[in-house]
């Protein structure tokens, strides 16, 4: 959990810097990046009144490059005012709109966000379904009858009214989602139902693995997900 903030916090720190630098190519370029910045903010944000924003840079960018010393006090004061948009008014406009030009959306998104969004998303299902089996494993211990009357276990049913995290329970379930739970192949799910049946149902682990004779370690890989109810009439 700690790893994605760090990543997180550190992409927005990128970000700002990144975006912090675009605000600044006014002052770089002593003014001459204003006009292309505020072109490139215009297709970014599809806003008119950007667009029509660009206007006066592109005036100011052509006032400072027709600039002759020789002609005129005038032509001095027009490039000092040039200069002063591009220079002064861009960097101060880049500024408010950089949030804007690079806000992010779905297509814009680092792509780390969504795939962190949905390991936490899985993680916190996780531990709901880990919540779910041991208090479904505690309702089961203190009153086994209960739990049958509220399906506790039983995969092969669909709308059942108490959320068990996905436990299964050995003692009622059909072949088919014996063979499932337990990972085995459907005829050796076979000679468990039966060895089941004739015992009048396991009583645990243990007894699953020493009647029917299936490893402990293969059982050790699903043990979370078992529980043995008493067998339904």
């Amino acid at each position: 959990m700690a790893d994605w903030k760090r990543s997180i916090r550190r992409a927005h720190v990128l970000r700002s810097v990144l975006t912090t630098l675009w605000a600044l190519l006014p002052v770089f370029t002593l003014g001459f990046a204003a006009a292309p910045l505020m072109i490139h903010a215009a297709a970014r944000m599809q806003r008119w009144w950007q667009t029509l924003a660009t206007a006066p840079y592109l005036a100011a960018t052509a006032l400072v490059f027709t600039f002759d010393p020789d002609v005129s006090a005038t032509s001095e004061t027009l490039f000092g005012a040039g200069m002063f948009v591009n220079f002064v008014v861009g960097t101060g406009h880049a500024f408010a709109i950089r949030g804007a030009v690079w806000k992010p959306d779905g297509t814009d998104h680092h792509t780390f966000r969504p795939l962190l969004e949905k390991q936490r998303e899985v993680l916190a299902a996780q531990r709901d379904a880990h919540a779910a089996r041991e208090a479904a494993r505690a309702l089961a211990a203190s009153d086994p009858w209960q739990a049958l009357d509220l399906q506790i276990g039983r995969v092969d049913l669909g709308d059942r009214a108490f959320p068990d995290g996905g436990l299964v329970d050995v003692n009622n379930v059909p072949q088919a989602a014996l063979a499932k739970a337990l990972r085995i192949p459907a005829p050796r799910a076979a000679e468990v139902a039966r060895a089941r049946a004739q015992i009048g149902g396991f009583s645990s682990v243990a007894e699953l693995s020493v009647t029917t004779d299936l490893p402990p370690r293969h059982l050790d890989a699903v043990a979370d997900r078992l529980i043995f109810l008493p067998p339904s009439p």
